[in-house]
Protein backbone atom coordinates (compact mmCIF):
# COMPACT_ATOMS: atom_id res chain seq x y z
CA UNK A 1 0.00 0.00 0.00
CA UNK A 2 0.69 3.64 -0.47
CA UNK A 3 -0.25 6.52 0.75
CA UNK A 4 2.32 9.02 0.43
CA UNK A 5 0.34 10.92 -2.00
CA UNK A 6 -1.59 12.43 0.97
CA UNK A 7 1.60 13.42 3.08
CA UNK A 8 1.61 17.45 1.73
CA UNK A 9 0.89 20.09 3.60
CA UNK A 10 -2.07 22.50 1.37
CA UNK A 11 -1.60 25.80 0.91
CA UNK A 12 -3.98 26.51 3.84
CA UNK A 13 -1.50 25.34 6.36
CA UNK A 14 1.30 27.06 4.63
CA UNK A 15 -0.68 30.46 4.93
CA UNK A 16 -1.41 29.36 8.36
CA UNK A 17 2.06 28.85 9.43
CA UNK A 18 3.15 31.92 8.15
CA UNK A 19 1.12 33.80 9.53
CA UNK A 20 1.70 31.97 12.54
CA UNK A 21 4.89 30.62 12.80
CA UNK A 22 4.93 28.61 16.16
CA UNK A 23 2.41 26.17 15.04
CA UNK A 24 5.05 24.89 12.81
CA UNK A 25 6.92 23.68 15.99
CA UNK A 26 3.96 22.79 17.89
CA UNK A 27 4.51 19.23 19.68
CA UNK A 28 8.36 19.10 19.73
CA UNK A 29 9.28 19.92 22.89
CA UNK A 30 8.26 18.93 26.52
CA UNK A 31 7.90 15.25 25.63
CA UNK A 32 10.12 13.78 28.82
CA UNK A 33 7.76 11.32 30.41
CA UNK A 34 8.54 12.49 33.56
CA UNK A 35 7.11 15.83 32.72
CA UNK A 36 3.94 14.45 31.33
CA UNK A 37 1.72 15.60 33.99
CA UNK A 38 2.72 19.10 33.84
CA UNK A 39 3.08 19.04 29.98
CA UNK A 40 -0.88 18.07 30.78
CA UNK A 41 -1.87 20.82 33.08
CA UNK A 42 -0.23 23.77 30.74
CA UNK A 43 -2.49 22.15 27.38
CA UNK A 44 -5.57 21.33 29.30
CA UNK A 45 -5.40 25.24 30.87
CA UNK A 46 -5.01 26.23 27.21
CA UNK A 47 -7.52 24.83 25.90
CA UNK A 48 -10.26 25.26 28.38
CA UNK A 49 -9.73 28.90 28.71
CA UNK A 50 -10.22 29.00 24.75
CA UNK A 51 -13.49 26.48 25.21
CA UNK A 52 -14.54 29.27 27.99
CA UNK A 53 -14.10 32.46 25.76
CA UNK A 54 -15.48 30.63 22.37
CA UNK A 55 -18.68 29.81 24.37
CA UNK A 56 -19.56 32.93 25.09
CA UNK A 57 -18.37 34.80 22.20
CA UNK A 58 -20.66 32.03 19.78
CA UNK A 59 -23.70 31.88 22.04
CA UNK A 60 -23.31 28.60 22.29
CA UNK A 61 -23.36 28.61 26.29
CA UNK A 62 -27.15 29.92 25.61
CA UNK A 63 -28.30 27.41 23.11
CA UNK A 64 -27.19 24.26 25.23
CA UNK A 65 -27.47 22.66 28.64
CA UNK A 66 -24.54 21.61 30.21
CA UNK A 67 -24.35 18.93 33.10
CA UNK A 68 -22.04 16.54 34.57
CA UNK A 69 -22.88 13.13 35.85
CA UNK A 70 -21.01 10.61 37.30
CA UNK A 71 -21.56 6.38 35.98
CA UNK A 72 -20.53 4.06 38.58
CA UNK A 73 -17.46 1.84 36.96
CA UNK A 74 -15.51 -1.00 38.09
CA UNK A 75 -13.37 -1.38 41.00
CA UNK A 76 -14.85 1.71 42.81
CA UNK A 77 -14.21 4.17 40.46
CA UNK A 78 -16.81 6.65 38.86
CA UNK A 79 -16.30 7.90 35.43
CA UNK A 80 -17.83 11.31 34.71
CA UNK A 81 -19.77 12.16 31.54
CA UNK A 82 -20.23 15.41 30.16
CA UNK A 83 -23.91 15.88 28.88
CA UNK A 84 -24.83 18.54 26.31
CA UNK A 85 -28.62 18.98 25.20
CA UNK A 86 -29.94 21.17 23.15
CA UNK A 87 -32.33 23.92 24.15
CA UNK A 88 -35.33 24.53 22.07
CA UNK A 89 -38.13 27.26 22.18
CA UNK A 90 -39.69 25.92 25.51
CA UNK A 91 -36.11 25.08 27.28
CA UNK A 92 -34.35 21.87 27.43
CA UNK A 93 -35.23 19.03 25.04
CA UNK A 94 -36.06 16.02 25.87
CA UNK A 95 -35.65 12.39 24.44
CA UNK A 96 -33.56 13.37 21.65
CA UNK A 97 -30.87 11.43 19.70
CA UNK A 98 -27.60 10.55 21.79
CA UNK A 99 -24.15 10.72 20.33
CA UNK A 100 -21.45 9.02 22.61
CA UNK A 101 -18.05 11.46 22.50
CA UNK A 102 -14.47 10.40 23.24
CA UNK A 103 -11.98 13.24 23.30
CA UNK A 104 -8.75 13.10 21.87
CA UNK A 105 -5.30 14.23 23.76
CA UNK A 106 -3.01 10.82 23.69
CA UNK A 107 -5.07 9.69 26.51
CA UNK A 108 -2.89 12.15 28.35
CA UNK A 109 -4.49 15.76 27.33
CA UNK A 110 -8.01 16.24 27.76
CA UNK A 111 -10.53 17.32 30.85
CA UNK A 112 -13.94 17.72 32.01
CA UNK A 113 -14.53 21.30 29.40
CA UNK A 114 -11.66 21.29 26.97
CA UNK A 115 -14.19 20.00 24.56
CA UNK A 116 -17.58 22.15 25.29
CA UNK A 117 -17.62 23.93 22.32
CA UNK A 118 -17.20 20.76 19.86
CA UNK A 119 -19.58 18.67 21.69
CA UNK A 120 -22.04 21.66 22.37
CA UNK A 121 -22.11 22.55 18.21
CA UNK A 122 -22.57 19.02 17.78
CA UNK A 123 -25.51 18.50 20.01
CA UNK A 124 -26.94 22.24 18.41
CA UNK A 125 -26.06 21.02 14.95
CA UNK A 126 -27.31 17.60 14.91
CA UNK A 127 -30.56 17.91 17.85
CA UNK A 128 -28.69 15.60 19.79
CA UNK A 129 -27.75 14.57 23.41
CA UNK A 130 -23.92 14.64 23.22
CA UNK A 131 -22.54 12.40 26.09
CA UNK A 132 -18.79 13.14 26.43
CA UNK A 133 -16.83 10.76 28.29
CA UNK A 134 -14.16 12.00 30.72
CA UNK A 135 -11.72 8.77 31.15
CA UNK A 136 -8.95 8.66 32.92
CA UNK A 137 -5.84 9.86 31.53
CA UNK A 138 -2.23 8.93 31.54
CA UNK A 139 0.45 9.23 33.28
CA UNK A 140 -1.03 8.29 36.13
CA UNK A 141 -3.84 5.30 34.47
CA UNK A 142 -2.61 2.98 32.49
CA UNK A 143 -3.84 0.89 29.45
CA UNK A 144 -6.80 -1.06 29.77
CA UNK A 145 -8.14 2.08 32.40
CA UNK A 146 -9.10 3.87 29.13
CA UNK A 147 -10.97 1.45 27.76
CA UNK A 148 -12.72 0.00 30.41
CA UNK A 149 -13.94 3.39 30.98
CA UNK A 150 -15.52 3.99 27.92
CA UNK A 151 -16.89 0.54 27.71
CA UNK A 152 -18.58 0.92 31.44
CA UNK A 153 -19.77 4.10 30.52
CA UNK A 154 -21.07 2.76 27.35
CA UNK A 155 -22.85 -0.17 29.46
CA UNK A 156 -24.23 2.74 32.06
CA UNK A 157 -25.86 4.30 28.58
CA UNK A 158 -27.62 1.37 27.35
CA UNK A 159 -29.04 0.23 30.55
CA UNK A 160 -30.02 3.44 31.86
CA UNK A 161 -31.63 5.03 29.07
CA UNK A 162 -35.33 5.96 30.33
CA UNK A 163 -33.03 7.52 33.69
CA UNK A 164 -31.12 9.89 31.34
CA UNK A 165 -33.87 11.06 29.54
CA UNK A 166 -32.34 9.85 26.55
CA UNK A 167 -33.69 7.99 23.77
CA UNK A 168 -31.60 4.75 22.27
CA UNK A 169 -34.82 3.59 20.42
CA UNK A 170 -33.05 4.16 16.76
CA UNK A 171 -29.28 3.54 18.38
CA UNK A 172 -26.46 5.47 20.00
CA UNK A 173 -24.25 7.25 17.12
CA UNK A 174 -20.15 7.08 18.64
CA UNK A 175 -17.59 9.62 17.78
CA UNK A 176 -14.03 9.60 18.45
CA UNK A 177 -11.21 12.22 17.72
CA UNK A 178 -7.80 10.54 17.69
CA UNK A 179 -7.22 8.60 20.55
CA UNK A 180 -10.86 9.18 21.54
CA UNK A 181 -11.22 6.89 18.37
CA UNK A 182 -9.08 4.11 19.57
CA UNK A 183 -11.61 4.14 22.34
CA UNK A 184 -14.83 4.32 20.19
CA UNK A 185 -13.70 1.35 18.01
CA UNK A 186 -12.73 -0.29 20.80
CA UNK A 187 -16.55 -0.24 22.09
CA UNK A 188 -17.52 -1.49 18.66
CA UNK A 189 -15.90 -4.19 18.89
CA UNK A 190 -16.63 -4.96 22.25
CA UNK A 191 -19.99 -4.60 21.44
CA UNK A 192 -19.95 -6.31 18.38
CA UNK A 193 -18.70 -9.39 19.99
CA UNK A 194 -20.78 -9.55 22.70
CA UNK A 195 -23.37 -9.63 20.59
CA UNK A 196 -22.38 -12.61 18.77
CA UNK A 197 -21.93 -14.38 21.86
CA UNK A 198 -25.21 -13.44 24.09
CA UNK A 199 -28.39 -14.32 23.47
CA UNK A 200 -31.02 -11.57 23.20
CA UNK A 201 -28.47 -9.10 23.00
CA UNK A 202 -29.11 -6.37 20.49
CA UNK A 203 -26.36 -4.27 18.87
CA UNK A 204 -27.20 -1.32 19.25
CA UNK A 205 -24.82 1.09 17.86
CA UNK A 206 -26.37 3.00 14.71
CA UNK A 207 -22.85 4.79 13.45
CA UNK A 208 -19.49 5.83 14.19
CA UNK A 209 -17.04 9.06 13.31
CA UNK A 210 -13.19 8.40 13.32
CA UNK A 211 -11.23 11.67 13.66
CA UNK A 212 -8.16 11.71 12.96
CA UNK A 213 -7.79 8.32 14.33
CA UNK A 214 -5.00 6.29 16.02
CA UNK A 215 -6.35 3.04 15.67
CA UNK A 216 -2.59 0.49 15.86
CA UNK A 217 -0.06 0.94 18.90
CA UNK A 218 2.90 2.74 17.42
CA UNK A 219 5.14 -0.23 18.23
CA UNK A 220 2.82 -2.78 16.84
CA UNK A 221 2.88 -1.17 13.35
CA UNK A 222 2.49 -3.11 10.10
CA UNK A 223 5.35 -1.82 8.15
CA UNK A 224 5.53 -5.00 5.68
CA UNK A 225 2.32 -3.92 4.59
CA UNK A 226 3.54 -0.87 2.65
CA UNK A 227 5.62 -0.37 -0.43
CA UNK A 228 8.51 0.90 1.58
CA UNK A 229 8.66 2.13 5.34
CA UNK A 230 9.65 5.68 4.00
CA UNK A 231 5.85 5.50 2.29
CA UNK A 232 4.28 5.50 5.38
CA UNK A 233 2.97 7.90 7.09
CA UNK A 234 4.92 6.85 10.48
CA UNK A 235 8.17 7.70 8.69
CA UNK A 236 6.81 10.52 5.91
CA UNK A 237 5.05 12.26 8.48
CA UNK A 238 7.60 12.03 11.34
CA UNK A 239 8.66 15.14 11.61
CA UNK A 240 5.54 17.22 11.12
CA UNK A 241 4.25 19.50 14.08
CA UNK A 242 1.34 18.57 17.00
CA UNK A 243 2.49 15.15 17.16
CA UNK A 244 5.74 14.46 15.54
CA UNK A 245 7.54 11.63 16.61
CA UNK A 246 8.67 12.54 19.94
CA UNK A 247 4.80 13.23 20.96
CA UNK A 248 3.36 10.27 19.48
CA UNK A 249 6.60 8.04 21.29
CA UNK A 250 5.74 9.73 24.67
CA UNK A 251 1.72 9.52 24.48
CA UNK A 252 2.39 5.31 23.39
CA UNK A 253 5.13 4.80 25.97
CA UNK A 254 2.98 6.18 29.21
CA UNK A 255 0.17 5.01 27.65
CA UNK A 256 2.02 1.24 29.31
CA UNK A 257 0.43 -1.01 27.73
CA UNK A 258 1.41 -4.54 28.58
CA UNK A 259 0.86 -6.02 25.18
CA UNK A 260 1.21 -3.88 21.89
CA UNK A 261 -0.77 -6.10 20.05
CA UNK A 262 -3.87 -5.75 22.38
CA UNK A 263 -6.70 -6.07 19.54
CA UNK A 264 -8.26 -3.14 21.62
CA UNK A 265 -5.10 -0.61 20.74
CA UNK A 266 -5.23 -1.93 16.89
CA UNK A 267 -8.54 -2.67 15.74
CA UNK A 268 -7.30 -1.44 12.47
CA UNK A 269 -5.76 -4.74 11.98
CA UNK A 270 -8.94 -6.76 13.10
CA UNK A 271 -9.64 -9.41 10.86
CA UNK A 272 -12.52 -9.61 8.70
CA UNK A 273 -14.51 -12.20 9.96
CA UNK A 274 -14.71 -9.76 13.58
CA UNK A 275 -15.73 -7.07 11.54
CA UNK A 276 -19.23 -8.35 9.90
CA UNK A 277 -21.89 -6.44 11.38
CA UNK A 278 -19.42 -3.31 12.00
CA UNK A 279 -22.00 0.00 11.78
CA UNK A 280 -21.80 2.97 8.79
CA UNK A 281 -18.62 4.69 9.77
CA UNK A 282 -17.09 8.15 8.88
CA UNK A 283 -13.43 8.52 8.83
CA UNK A 284 -11.82 12.32 8.93
CA UNK A 285 -8.04 11.58 7.89
CA UNK A 286 -5.25 14.41 8.20
CA UNK A 287 -2.59 13.60 5.40
CA UNK A 288 0.37 14.72 7.11
CA UNK A 289 -0.89 13.12 10.11
CA UNK A 290 2.00 9.82 11.41
CA UNK A 291 -1.86 8.85 12.56
CA UNK A 292 -2.91 8.84 8.74
CA UNK A 293 -2.63 5.23 7.74
CA UNK A 294 -4.30 3.81 10.50
CA UNK A 295 -7.29 5.64 9.21
CA UNK A 296 -6.77 4.66 5.26
CA UNK A 297 -5.39 0.66 6.57
CA UNK A 298 -8.95 0.29 8.15
CA UNK A 299 -10.97 1.96 5.60
CA UNK A 300 -9.67 0.03 3.23
CA UNK A 301 -9.84 -3.41 5.21
CA UNK A 302 -14.04 -2.44 5.18
CA UNK A 303 -13.88 -2.31 1.09
CA UNK A 304 -14.34 -6.01 1.04
CA UNK A 305 -17.32 -5.34 2.09
CA UNK A 306 -20.65 -4.18 -0.04
CA UNK A 307 -21.19 -0.77 2.11
CA UNK A 308 -17.66 0.91 1.18
CA UNK A 309 -19.09 3.89 -0.31
CA UNK A 310 -17.08 7.25 -0.90
CA UNK A 311 -13.74 8.30 -1.06
CA UNK A 312 -12.36 12.13 -1.45
CA UNK A 313 -10.00 14.98 -0.74
CA UNK A 314 -10.81 17.95 0.93
CA UNK A 315 -8.94 20.23 3.77
CA UNK A 316 -8.87 19.95 7.65
CA UNK A 317 -10.51 22.98 9.41
CA UNK A 318 -7.87 25.19 10.85
CA UNK A 319 -5.17 23.16 10.83
CA UNK A 320 -4.93 22.58 7.34
CA UNK A 321 -3.37 19.52 6.68
CA UNK A 322 -5.00 17.64 3.78
CA UNK A 323 -7.94 15.33 4.48
CA UNK A 324 -9.33 12.23 3.48
CA UNK A 325 -13.10 11.53 3.72
CA UNK A 326 -13.82 7.70 3.58
CA UNK A 327 -17.84 7.04 4.65
CA UNK A 328 -18.73 3.35 4.88
CA UNK A 329 -22.65 2.87 4.40
CA UNK A 330 -25.00 0.01 5.54
CA UNK A 331 -28.22 1.56 3.42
Amino acid sequence: MDFSRYGVPSGQWRRFTKKYPSASRDGYDGNDPSAAARLRTTQNTAREQAAGRLMTTTGLHARVSIETIQVPSRDGHTVPIRRYTPRDEHGTAKDSPVILFFHGGGFLFGSETTDDVLCSTIAVEKSATVLSVIYRHTPEHKHPAQHNDAWDAFQFIRCDAKGLHIDITAGIGLMGVSAGSTLAAGVVLRHLAEARKTHGCKFIISGLVLSIPWLIHTDNYPFHLFASRDKSAKIQCKDTPVIPAARLGLFSDILGAQDVADPLLNVALTPESELQGWPRTAFLIAGMDPLRDDGLLFANSQQAFTYFREFHMGSLGGQSFQLVRTITDVS
